[in-house]
């Protein structure tokens, strides 16, 4: 074992041109060495400066239309009464959808409604009170009897007319006093004359009483004549002033009679609106609670199965309707605050879709429309984005839209290339060591 051990040291392994060449290697192979490899570095560096490698904020996405699905819940714990529609159908706004049960009939609730709706104001006593108050209204029938009370109550009061006696009375009054003012003004006149000429007789008389023609006697009976006559004409005047003073008393009883009957007649003519509106305020109420209603134009879509006498939970979704005509896209985003300052209006923005492989169908372009200013409870901001060419994609495809389609969206902030992304690196790494 020794002699074999000694054999291997003393053994050649190299030859003497190889350990020339490990010794000094060929310049060629050096130069060309050195060429390669900052070839490939300069390469690589030109790479990088082509292949964009933006700075993006990433968070979850809706998109839905500019006019979005109507989603339809339940707004009270109650049973499906009646199904008007399919799924798929197409309605129009304001088309009843469904019922729910309630203590009314809602057949005698829609007609009262339509007969609400077509009346105005001055024409609620046209309407069939009698008719109505044989429907069953159930949680509106206490307003509606209300306002049933109060449109009687206004129907007799303009029937009956209470203040007219009262009104003909004081008018008839006042026209026999005011003929009865015309034959005393005549009576004046006449007392007026005749004072007059016996006051003239009287001043004869008194000239010659004073000249000793006549006797005292025929003096004052003369002057006992011009008392009485003057005793007369103001009697006459008194009797006058008190049948005016009537007069005025009977035009203010008149013209308090009308207005009391005015009066009264505003009053319930307010109260009749009043407990109107009151009604219309329950029937909506009705409504909102038991009808389910599209408020626009559009094709329903089932959120769930549904059957007569079915229960149903209160905030539980029950239709969809979609849009019929369609509209501007637009999205909704909820990033979160780091790195949401550089977030300009117009920002670019791809949105990867759920419902679509990107890889398959690729990224749907949009843009920053607007960024909320204060964040929410969670330290998040509000992101309203569209989408300028809808849902054409990065591979030219034009995508189908019938719902809210939901993905995850990168804005993008920094547009920038991957050499400038190394470049940044070092220069933080630089500025900490400072």
């Amino acid at each position: 074992m020794e002699a074999e051990k000694d054999l291997l040291d003393h053994l050649e392994l190299r030859s003497e041109t190889v350990r020339d060449v490990l010794s000094e290697p060929p310049r060629w192979m050096v130069r060309w060495g050195n060429a390669v490899i900052l070839s490939a570095i300069l390469l690589l560096l030109a790479i990088s400066s082509f292949i964009k490698y933006p700075e993006v904020i990433s968070a979850p996405v809706t998109v839905s239309s500019s006019m979005p699905p109507e989603r339809l819940q339940a707004r009270i714990d109650s049973r499906i009464e009646k199904i008007f529609v399919t799924d798929g159908q197409k309605v129009r706004a304001g088309q009843i959808l469904l019922v729910l049960q309630s203590t009314a009939n809602y057949q005698d609730v829609l007609k009262l409604r339509k007969a609400l709706d077509t009346v105005a104001h001055d024409q609620l006593q046209q309407l069939p009170l009698e008719t109505f108050s044989k429907y069953r209204l159930g949680e509106v029938q206490s307003d509606f009897n209300s306002f049933a009370k109060a449109a009687r109550d206004e129907q007799l009061f303009n029937r009956l007319r209470p203040y007219d006696p009262e009104y003909l009375a004081s008018a008839e009054s006042i026209l026999a006093s005011q003929k009865r003012e015309a034959t005393l003004q005549h009576q004046k006149e006449l007392e007026t004359t005749k004072l007059d000429l016996i006051k003239k007789n009287y001043e004869r008389v008194r000239q010659l009483f004073e000249r000793k023609v006549i006797s005292s006697a025929e003096f004052e009976s003369e002057q006992i004549k011009y008392l009485q006559a003057r005793q007369s004409l103001e009697s006459l005047e008194i009797t006058l002033a008190e049948v005016r003073q009537g007069i005025s008393g009977l035009y203010k009883t008149r013209s308090g009679a009308a207005i009391s009957a005015e009066r009264d007649k505003i009053s319930y003519t307010a109260q009749t609106r009043q407990l109107f509106e009151q009604l219309n305020r329950s029937l909506r109420e009705w409504e909102q609670n038991y009808l389910v209603m599209a408020s626009g134009p559009g094709t329903v879509s089932f959120q769930q199965f549904l059957t007569k006498n079915q229960f149903v939970n209160k905030g539980n979704p029950l239709l969809s309707i979609l849009p019929a005509q369609p509209h501007a896209l637009t999205g909704r985003m909820m990033v979160p605050a780091a790195g949401s300052g550089k977030i300009n209006k117009g920002a670019k923005v791809l949105i990867r879709l759920d419902n679509y492989r990107y890889q398959e169908y690729g990224l749907v372009r949009a843009r920053v429309e607007n960024l909320s200013v204060i964040p929410d409870e969670k330290g998040s901001y509000y992101v309203d984005i569209v989408l300028p060419e809808g849902l054409k994609t990065s591979y030219n495809r034009r995508l189908p839209f019938n719902r809210e389609l939901t993905g995850q969206a990168d804005i993008v902030i920094s547009d920038l290339r991957l050499i400038e992304r190394i470049f940044n690196q070092f220069r933080s790494l630089l500025r900490y060591q400072d």
